[in-house]
């Protein structure tokens, strides 16, 4: 025959009373499903339990910021990525400055639709702006890219240089909830760019899946993505100007 089976706790309180050097001398729980005493938590370990849930709380929540940063600003690879801008949200915004943008880029948000567009002069927000609608779409549960086209582009050509394939990238910027490209007058046009641009717009567009850009030129947006992509951006589109002095000029002199 096996061995009997442990009896959980002890038959009598005193059994189970033990003394702690801090509390002192630490009362018994009775299980009265089993009759049995089990021995009672002192006011130390109660607490020495709690650090290290919230140790493991806290470890968990890095654990995801740090995911968060990299599947939104690293998702072309580390040479690439823009973790930095994470920390850029509408509570580090200043909304005085742009506060018609801001209040059109949570317009934006509550719909998830269609194009939004921030153009104007280079030093006005438009990057922080876009930055922080990446992390209020993942507050609310929506996964989303973010890159410039200078980026985006350098690390296609660098697994074309290296004969590695670089569709997955693209697959990956068609598939994401919530696109987000700064900066697309960045990168000089070219034929194969402007394929590139077509097969993402346009599969995005005929998936209903929302996209935002910025530029320093409305006007001159098909010139950098191609007449096709600036005529299936106006769908839903959604422009916002912005102006304004360089703030980032500001920011030296407060230096």
């Amino acid at each position: 025959m096996g061995a009997l089976p442990m009896r959980l706790g002890y038959v009598t309180p005193e059994e189970a009373t033990w003394t702690c050097e801090t509390c002192g001398i630490v009362q018994p729980r009775l299980i009265t499903a089993i009759n049995r005493y089990m021995r009672g938590a002192c006011a130390c370990q109660r607490a020495e339990q709690e650090r290290i849930r919230a140790s493991q709380e806290q470890f968990k929540q890095r654990q995801e910021v740090a995911e968060y940063r990299r599947a939104t600003y690293g998702w072309l690879g580390s040479r690439w990525s823009d973790e930095g801008l994470a920390d850029k949200t509408f509570a580090t915004f200043a909304v005085l400055r742009q506060s018609a943008a801001y209040e059109a880029v949570l317009a934006f948000l509550d719909v998830l639709s269609g194009a939004l567009i921030l153009y104007g002069p280079y030093g006005t927000g438009k990057t922080h702006l876009l930055a922080a609608l990446c992390q209020e779409a993942h507050t609310r549960g929506v996964r989303a890219r973010f890159t410039t086209a200078p980026k985006l582009f350098s690390a296609i050509q660098a697994r074309i240089k290296a004969d590695e394939d670089y569709t997955d990238l693209i697959s990956k910027a068609i598939a994401v909830p919530l696109l987000v490209i700064d900066d697309v007058d960045k990168a000089k046009w070219s034929e194969f760019r402007e394929e590139v641009y077509f097969e993402i717009i346009d599969s995005r567009v005929n998936a209903h899946r929302p996209i935002a850009l910025s530029t320093n030129r409305l006007d001159a947006l098909s010139s950098f993505i191609g007449g096709a992509c600036a005529s299936r951006l106006l769908i839903g589109q959604m422009a916002v100007p912005m102006k304004g002095e360089d703030y980032r000029k500001e920011l030296e002199l407060w230096a």
